[in-house]
């Protein structure tokens, strides 16, 4: 064995010893190129053995710190989310999305009837119908409920981004933070409103019969001058706000009732962003469905009384209606 063998010997056996614990000493390297060093002081040999040392302990880090920082795949699932539904007089229950069962009592209204619901991050707001008039409440888990205000004839409440809205004869009511504002619609009739998560409006205006979607500046003072979003002919059946999107439930075919779809539509700016898949519905018109969104970008089409769709892209599901026990189902659209 000539001199460069051993030197090459003995350069891996010291290697070898650098590696024998997991992780190698924070000064295995300069050991090593001090030892070459001292050893080969020929300038033809001083690069081989540098080359070797450093490419050799640098594949050792490298393969010890991706073994302690890359970390070991983990099953991931996805619990299917619940939604909202009124049961009888002044309930509202959970449900599971996927299976239908109930999953309790949320609140429970003493002297009033749910008349339309709407969530937003874990709350709940509902208009409320009582022997003294119609209400605007928010309600928590085991019946709580702070009344936000009276109103006259509310319909379409949406929620969304810490705001909630509704629809009041002829004005929209937008509460943000606290602070109310309302909104003249003079000769429209609002069907149904949506949130955007920056705050934009979306309406569904119905004017001589026909369904028109509008979409307003973020936090608006006004409806006035909303850009009109270009939806087809026949106009949308419902409305919701999905993330920084709108989702709409609109005709299939204008000419034949009974198929809808679920399309999307940016909130800025009303392009079309997705057209959805056209699945069979009751032949119900504007006003008729209720449409929510949750925040894994699933769709809740619901005809209270008759069915329930989860729209989660490309796939349709028909779903269990929400019923608890021995109560009807209910008469109100579900909600996420």
């Amino acid at each position: 064995m000539n001199e460069l063998d051993r030197d090459t010997e003995l350069v891996r056996a010291r290697m070898h010893r650098a590696v024998d614990d997991v992780e190698p000493a924070p000064d295995s390297l300069p050991k090593l190129l001090a030892a070459a060093r001292r050893r080969h002081r020929a300038p033809y040999r001083r690069p081989t053995f540098l080359v070797v040392a450093a490419a050799a302990v640098v594949a050792i880090f490298t393969g010890v710190a991706l073994g302690f920082q890359t970390p070991s795949p983990q099953p991931v699932s996805v619990r299917p989310g619940n939604y909202v539904a009124a049961v009888g007089a002044g309930t509202i229950a959970s449900f599971d999305v996927a299976s239908g069962r109930s999953q309790g009592e949320f609140a429970r209204i003493a002297g009033g009837e749910v008349t339309d619901l709407a969530g937003d991050q874990g709350r709940v707001f509902a208009l409320v119908s009582t022997s003294e008039g119609e209400r605007a409440v928010e309600v928590t888990a085991g019946g709580g409920q702070r009344v936000l205000a009276g109103v006259g004839d509310g319909r379409a409440l949406t929620a969304a981004g810490g705001r909630v809205a509704y629809a009041d004869g002829d004005r929209v009511v937008l509460w943000t933070g606290g602070v109310r504002r309302d909104l003249p619609t003079p000769g429209v009739r609002v069907v149904d409103l949506a949130l955007s998560g920056d705050g934009r409006l979306a309406l569904l205006a119905e004017r001589a019969g026909s369904a028109q979607l509008l979409l307003t500046a973020p936090d608006p003072s006004t409806v006035e001058g909303s850009l009109p979003v270009q939806t087809g002919p026949c106009g949308p059946l419902a409305i919701a706000g999905a993330g920084s999107d709108i989702a709409a439930l609109e005709p299939a075919d204008c000419a034949v009732s009974g198929r809808a779809r679920v399309a999307t539509y940016a909130a800025d700016s009303g392009r079309k962003l997705a057209a959805g898949v056209p699945f069979a519905t009751p032949p119900v018109g504007p006003g008729g469905f209720g449409l929510s969104a949750d925040p894994q970008g699933r769709a809740l089409v619901s005809a209270p009384g008759r069915a329930q769709w989860l729209v989660d892209g490309p796939e349709v599901l028909p779903i269990p209606q929400p019923c608890a026990g021995s109560e009807p189902c209910t008469a109100i659209p579900a909600t996420f």
